[in-house]
């Protein structure tokens, strides 16, 4: 097990909601100690350097969102270990080359820097936030590797590339060379193919949904997860729009009824956009179910502003990763019940999949049973139809599909 291999690191910057207690002006936390011991030990040349420049950046951007905050976190991080701990220069000594070494390591990282599963960065313990000793930079994904995929490629270089950006800004870097190696990419796919929608078969999603029931059924514990998994497949919400983050914090009274006795759901999106939901009648047995599942009486009411997802001590409620790891467990529970039926694919399939792939579950069943895309888009807040079209619809490779059809040999 790689998680139980010695990592000769520790995580640098903790959650937004730590990191953004900081001052602008406080490099260091008071209540993570190990952090500062770490980084004044290293016998790197401007690792100091490295780190305020890196702290004041992710200041910068943490000011967007939570997910951007974590978003570009994630990448610096894992640039500031590998120069430090493996090319033992600082960031404002890397050059091409480097970057292409770099390149190399993020798609076949070394065991000791890959973990079985996301675990937090750091543990309170007497007041501090002490590293987890089974955090990794890396996490193991589908493949077994902790190795990117295309699309997690793309996003690494656009995250280096702003961060560079931001150190030539402030005369720390010398150049920008992310996009010269980018350029000369031997890992990145030009995909021209057709973008299909990573969403659950009917199949998929009977089983999970009928697996998450019976979970309710045996442990009230598991009716939170129901309701997350109905929520996020039915609103075709992104697992942002349950979670607690800030500058928002979902409630009960975000569902409401307007005049004509519809229900809707006031979601808190991508580009601090807000929108409503629109809510289907079998959308809100699940909702009442919940509800009675923490001692609520009926669906919301206009003055309900108790927590919409509360944490088991009911004082907080539950932040992406929490969320995620619920949705997960489920997942296993059905590919298991899909495995003891023989449907071996399917559960092959169903193990690969993310929990985004509910919000594309449900818009993709939407428009397959012929619902208007404009009312599609509007609940998933897409800014242009078109969006929406070449995900769940694309006519355009529809009539080229039809076109060719009619063609004889």
């Amino acid at each position: 097990m790689s998680d139980t291999k010695k990592f000769p690191g520790i995580p640098l910057f903790d959650s937004a909601l730590h990191f953004t207690r900081l001052s602008k002006h406080q490099q260091f936390s008071s209540v993570s100690p190990d952090v500062e011991a770490f980084v004044t030990d290293l016998a790197i040349t401007n690792a100091l350097d490295d780190y305020r420049h890196t702290k004041a950046f992710l200041t910068s951007y943490s000011r967007k969102s939570t997910e951007t905050y974590d978003k570009f976190r994630g990448d610096a991080e894992r640039l500031l270990l590998w120069a430090w701990l493996i090319q033992k220069k600082s960031v404002a000594e890397l050059r091409r080359q480097d970057l292409e070494d770099f390149i190399d390591f993020v798609m076949k990282p070394p065991a000791d820097w890959v973990a079985e599963t996301t675990h937090r960065r750091f543990l309170d313990k007497d007041g501090l936030r002490l590293p987890n000793p089974l955090w990794r930079p890396f996490r193991k994904i589908a493949s077994g590797s902790g190795r990117l995929n295309n699309k997690s490629l793309q996003g690494l270089y656009s995250n280096l590339s702003v961060y560079f950006q931001y150190l030539m800004e402030e005369d720390y870097a010398l150049g920008n060379p992310v996009s010269v190696v980018k350029k000369n990419c031997k890992y990145l796919i030009d995909n021209a193919a057709i973008k299909k929608p990573k969403r659950l078969s009917e199949l998929q999603w009977q089983t999970l949904l009928d697996t998450s029931e019976r979970l309710a059924i045996s442990d009230p514990i598991h009716e939170r997860t129901l309701f997350i998994i109905a929520s996020l497949k039915s609103l075709k919400l992104r697992i942002s729009e349950l979670s607690n983050r800030e500058r928002w914090t979902p409630v009960m009274n975000h569902f409401w009824r307007d005049h004509e006795g519809n229900w809707w759901f006031k979601a808190f999106g991508k580009g601090n956009k807000e929108r409503d939901v629109s809510i289907s009648s079998d959308y809100l047995n699940y909702l009442e179910r919940y509800r009675q599942a923490l001692g609520l009486l009926g669906l919301p009411s206009p003055d309900d502003d108790s927590l919409l997802i509360p944490a088991l001590n009911g004082r907080s409620g539950l932040r992406s990763r929490q969320i995620r790891n619920l949705v997960e467990i489920a997942f296993s529970v059905a590919v298991n019940q899909l495995t003891e039926e023989g449907f071996l694919e399917d559960a092959r399939e169903l193990k690969a999949a993310t929990t985004h792939w509910l919000r594309h579950t449900g818009a993709s069943m939407e428009v397959a049973a012929n619902r208007p895309l404009q009312h599609v888009q509007a609940d998933l807040g897409h800014g242009s139809i078109r969006t929406t079209d070449e995900l769940y619809v694309d006519s355009d490779n529809r009539e080229r599909a039809l076109t060719a059809s009619k063609h004889k040999i």
